[in-house]
């Protein structure tokens, strides 16, 4: 005869076949939130990396900005430079040349259709079709 020392109490089984779902369902859960909130750091990060990509390039406008300063500050007693901006900005002229002024049509040109891809043309055919059977 063999003797069986389970004990064979309906409250531990019991305990058992529910401990095991409710942990696993808390594990699934816990899981599926950190799932989220990486999800949400990982687009916080794109968004500040796109700012300071954006932040960049304005510095880098803003050191040529200053560098173009520096160079007319250091031209403004050269006489070339000053006929050259005498030319450019205040249309001043030599005596006997004439200035002639081109005046730009406000109108934009009229932008040529855009050709539809494969693919929507194919979704736009399919969604017509279904439209005219209702």
């Amino acid at each position: 005869m063999v003797a069986d020392f389970r004990k064979k109490g309906k409250g531990r089984i019991y305990g058992n076949k529910i401990l095991f779902p409710v942990a696993g369902i808390f594990l699934s859960l816990i899981m599926v939130f950190l799932v989220f909130v990486d999800l949400h750091i990982n687009k916080q990060k794109e968004e500040l990396i796109s700012q300071i990509d954006y932040y960049q390039n304005q510095i880098l406008d803003i050191q040529k900005k200053n560098q173009n300063l520096r160079d007319e500050i250091a031209n403004a007693d050269d006489p070339q430079y000053l006929e050259k901006i005498a030319y450019e900005q205040l249309n001043e002229q030599k005596p006997g040349e004439k200035a002639v002024i081109f005046v730009a049509s406000d109108e934009k040109p009229a932008e040529a259709p855009k050709p539809e891809t494969s693919w929507t043309s194919w979704l736009s055919n399919t969604w017509n079709w279904i439209k005219s059977k209702f």
